[in-house]
């Protein structure tokens, strides 16, 4: 047992380790390359600049208009969202106690999708982002009473949540169509995902939203512990499951709800990421969040990295990427525990 323990201790802090390298790495490449590449001695000295010191050789113009007023908060908004992704996705799976739980296959996606949208309409990145949470959490309420309310089958919450999103992904296309095109961003920024118009007020809005919502997941992952020995077994500890993934829920449907307001649908995120560190953290809940908040990041920075730099200068929807990326791994993953089964 202590070897098992020290076994995974290990692993954690290495692979964990080994991520954020490659998140250094990704990111100093997403601020020095793109339709503009700026040198990396450049890129030093826009950061050494805006962080009020002064640096050996003084950045052009251009290049702190680039690096500073388009990729760093393009790069932090792709980090906490694949952070925050990941994170929501590993909390629903502890959850309904399914591998395949994930915030838009259970229809919180698309739900925050139209929300978002017509909050884009009517106000800018700030309504976006507040249409995405209101609809998100209601989304997050039909699918809870969709399934019977308190007493929820965890399967069968899964199911009428696929149903729901494929309805409201059709209903993300009426409200693109019905409004107007010059304010409301196309259909594929919204089905898709894109972090092309990452903004540094964006950037602060949905931050509070998604920091908050991750703290309150990270604080109830004792009680996701819990219910992996099951719903029956964890209500005789304590444990009030109905209220418990309620809130669980309406947490998701916060955080998910605030990334597609800023930066539409992305999938594979929320159901690989947890998947692929799992092995690697152990099976307790807080070191899974915490190494899915890290491999998010990671995951969705190199996917907007290849989103840019694929078919230059044409821009892929970072979704797009995510799919590509991830459809294959996560067959993968299907496949090898069918063998070892």
């Amino acid at each position: 047992m202590n070897h098992a323990i020290d076994s995974y201790r290990l692993r954690r802090r290495f692979g964990v380790a080994a991520l954020f390298l490659v998140l250094v790495v990704v990111g100093a490449a997403s601020l020095g390359f793109g339709a503009v590449d700026v040198a990396p001695g450049e890129v030093m000295s826009v950061l050494v600049q805006q962080l009020g010191l002064d640096p050996t050789t003084p950045p052009s113009a251009q290049a702190v208009g680039v690096v500073w007023g388009l990729r760093v908060p393009r790069l932090l908004m792709g980090v906490i969202v694949g952070a925050a992704l990941a994170v929501s996705g590993a909390g629903l799976q502890g959850l309904l106690r399914n591998d395949l739980a994930d915030p838009h296959l259970l229809g919180i996606g698309p739900g925050a999708a139209i929300g978002a949208a017509v909050g884009s309409g009517l106000g800018g990145v700030q309504a976006a982002i507040a249409g995405g949470v209101f609809t998100g959490v209601l989304t997050a309420f039909i699918v809870r009473r969709i399934a019977r309310g308190r007493t929820a089958d965890p399967n069968r919450l899964i199911l009428a949540g696929v149903a729901l999103g494929a309805t409201l992904s059709a209903w993300v296309g009426f409200v693109v169509f019905g409004s107007d095109r010059a304010v409301v961003p196309p259909i594929e920024f919204w089905l898709l995902g894109s972090l092309s118009g990452a903004t540094w007020r964006g950037l602060g809005t949905v931050a509070v939203f998604l920091v908050v919502g991750v703290l309150a997941l990270l604080g109830v992952a004792r009680t996701l512990d819990i219910l992996v020995l099951g719903h029956r077994e964890a209500a005789h500890l304590g444990v009030d499951v109905g209220l418990f993934t309620t809130i669980c829920l309406i947490v998701t449907g916060v955080v998910v709800g605030a990334t597609v307001g800023v930066a539409g649908v992305i999938v594979f995120v929320g159901l690989l990421i947890p998947q692929l560190m799992r092995p690697v953290t152990g099976p307790f809940h807080r070191h899974l969040m915490l190494g899915s908040l890290v491999a998010g990041a990671v995951f969705v920075a190199s996917a907007d990295l290849v989103a840019r730099l694929a078919i230059e200068p044409i821009e892929l929807p970072v979704g797009l990427v995510t799919s590509v990326l991830g459809g294959p791994m996560f067959l993968w993953i299907v496949s090898r525990r069918r063998r070892v089964v």
